[in-house]
């Protein structure tokens, strides 16, 4: 989809939102922000102070969504001290959420109008922009390059520089989803989403872990305590791995002998 498409979503959401405000309504609104931050150019301030804001305020919202969920879903050993852990953190994510929707609600009553005004047009405007065969080519050559670049010195180890190499990467999908039409766009999309997901996975754990050994004070609470500390060390090596295994695609697909010298280089087609 292009811009003008999720710009029609988002003023879509904007409408409903005040009204229901369900887990996938935040997550839709939530995405479809960031693939209009991603797509729009030259941006004026104050659409894109309204977009941020709008992320941001949806953001806080999701991230208990997904909380609650992993703690109703998980599977935990049912002893009385894991249930009474368990009812703790779901009260305060409950107060946490009703919190936070309150704010968001008033973000989309302040910036709303705005973005009825000034997207439409934005959003046209970019949509207009059309790309070949070539132009796939050439932004996959330049994410894999981004890519690469970023992870120059290895899989970062801190938990910020990982997080921020998965938003990295999630831009970079939104980039070429529109060209997904041609397979190699689309096999590139597939191959940063993974590494959204997995590092995705491993943040919302380590954010719950870090709620849990905020709030629970008890010494009984202990083995939920260290569950999650567990389960966050999978998610772990998984996001890693899901990393590296992207830097091994790149180095494989997308790279070639250089003229001087054995070592890989990326070919970047010139800009089209």
């Amino acid at each position: 989809m292009n811009a003008g498409t999720w710009s029609n979503r988002l003023l879509a959401i904007l409408q409903e939102l005040p009204r229901r405000a369900g887990k996938e309504d935040v997550h839709r609104l939530r995405t479809t922000v960031r693939r209009l931050e991603v797509l729009l150019d030259r941006c004026p301030t104050k659409v894109a102070k309204a977009l941020k804001s709008l992320r941001k305020g949806a953001g806080k919202v999701r991230d208990i969504d997904v909380h609650v969920g992993l703690l109703k879903h998980a599977l935990f050993s049912k002893t009385s001290a894991n249930c009474d852990a368990k009812f703790q953190l779901l009260k305060i994510l409950k107060a946490r959420r009703d919190r936070q929707l309150r704010s968001l609600r008033e973000v989309i009553a302040e910036f709303a109008p705005k973005l009825v005004e000034k997207l439409p047009v934005l959003a046209g405007s970019a949509a207009k922009r059309k790309g070949g065969a070539r132009t796939a080519h050439a932004r996959v050559a330049r994410a894999c390059e981004r890519y690469m670049q970023w992870t120059r010195n290895g899989i970062p180890e801190d938990e910020q520089q990982l997080h921020r190499l998965r938003i990295n990467s999630k831009k970079l999908r939104y980039l070429l989803e529109p060209l997904e039409k041609f397979e190699e766009a689309a096999e590139a999309v597939a191959k940063f989403k993974h590494v959204q997901d997995a590092i995705g996975a491993w943040h919302d754990w380590t954010t719950l872990a870090q709620l849990a050994e905020r709030k629970l004070n008890s010494p009984d609470a202990e083995p939920m305590r260290a569950a999650l500390r567990a389960r966050t060390g999978r998610e772990y090596r998984k996001a890693r791995r899901a990393a590296e295994d992207v830097q091994n695609w790149i180095r494989t697909e997308h790279a070639v002998p250089s003229e001087r010298g054995n070592k890989p280089h990326l070919v970047v087609p010139k800009a089209v």
